[in-house]
């Protein structure tokens, strides 16, 4: 892992200097600052998505997975959709926009808070996440699975 190297992230948005600022406390800090930036960075994706959701016909995972992937493809950062359902978001990707590529698993999961809380803001339902892969651990691609929570469906 690329612990302690200077992050090759360039910051060109509040997101990018967010992702140095955690991967920065982080090293500087370890895992007790985790709980902190995963706070952080779910707020900031609730916000996002509430957002994202006033130019939605609806709310439905189906309807802001699409447009999340088309949101990636804008940014350079396209991914490869595995399943799309009301129920399932499933996709890889190959490039990681927090610049966690080869570093440290445990930032990737607190920081995907933030995307997490995207899905979460803009269906107003509680989302489970699952990390299958990830190129901060090394992985040769991100996999992501974003679920409807089958316990709690209201955030």
């Amino acid at each position: 892992m690329n612990a302690g190297n200077e992050s090759p992230l360039k910051v060109r948005s509040a997101r990018d200097a967010l992702a140095l600022l955690a991967r920065k406390v982080y090293e500087r800090f370890g895992p007790e600052s985790l709980p902190l930036i995963q706070d952080v960075c779910g707020k900031l994706g609730r916000s996002v998505g509430e957002r994202m959701r006033e130019d939605l016909p609806d709310g439905n995972l189906k309807t802001v997975g699409k447009a999340f992937s088309e949101g990636a493809s804008r940014r350079n950062n396209p991914v490869d959709i595995i399943e799309l359902t009301d129920t399932i978001f499933h996709i890889k990707g190959y490039r990681c926009n927090l610049g966690l590529k080869d570093t440290y698993r445990e930032l990737c999961v607190a920081m995907m808070a933030m995307d997490r809380g995207i899905f979460e803001g803009a269906t107003g339902e509680k989302i489970d996440l699952k990390i299958l892969r990830s190129l901060a651990a090394g992985d040769s691609c991100c996999e992501i699975v974003f679920e409807l929570s089958k316990w709690e469906n209201s955030v």
